[in-house]
């Protein structure tokens, strides 16, 4: 079958995006769901004698991984959202943090549970708790990550802790599940890395 790329212009940059059946499979579908209901019944425990768990989602990559994992956790759930952006059109984390829209209620004295979708450099996740933490007094704070890239971590950021991981990953450019390039792939039901060749 002869490959088939579409060529689309993001800001004047020209994106060349590929078919799922052209991209490599790295966690697939299924492997997500099981993992996903093991964390989710992880965090059901933590939080069980709570009355409420606020849970603060990291868009707009962690939207599919928000919206299943919330499925599996059986506490009373309070959903808010914040909007930050790192990445651009790029593969590599521009080094900046761009907040577009950091709107939340009061936090004081509540559980709050972070979601985000994958942490590499982990400037965005630096930069978000130490804003949370410097205008709400919050009961509990942790963190829910689907994917953690290790070797990708900033020398310049401190270290944040993850209490419920999915997947630890390589330094590998991921899409899928959320995870996009440009816009493009969020859409796709499992993590996928783009090959080499049409990098």
């Amino acid at each position: 079958m002869k490959e088939r790329q579409m060529t689309h212009t993001v800001e004047n940059s020209p994106i060349k995006t590929l078919r799922p059946d052209q991209l490599t499979t790295v966690i697939d579908e299924e492997t997500i769901q099981k993992r996903l209901k093991e964390m989710g019944a992880a965090i059901s425990e933590t939080y069980k004698e709570t009355d409420k768990l606020v849970i603060v989602a990291i868009l707009k990559g962690s939207f599919m991984f928000l919206a299943d994992l919330v499925r599996y956790i059986d506490v009373p759930c309070q959903l808010e959202f914040v909007r930050l952006a790192s990445y651009g059109n790029s593969k590599k984390s521009s080094g900046s943090i761009r907040p577009v829209d950091l709107t939340l209620p009061n936090l004081a004295d509540e559980d709050v549970l972070l979601v985000e979708d994958i942490i590499d450099s982990g400037l965005t996740l630096s930069f978000f708790i130490d804003y949370l933490q410097s205008l709400h007094k919050t009961k509990s704070l942790r963190l829910a990550v689907l994917l953690n890239k290790p070797e990708a971590r900033s020398p310049q950021v401190d270290p944040v802790a993850i209490d419920y991981c999915g997947f630890e990953v390589g330094d590998e450019f991921l899409v899928g599940y959320g995870l996009d390039y440009a816009g493009f792939y969020r859409n796709l039901p499992c993590i996928a890395a783009i090959p080499p060749e049409h990098q």
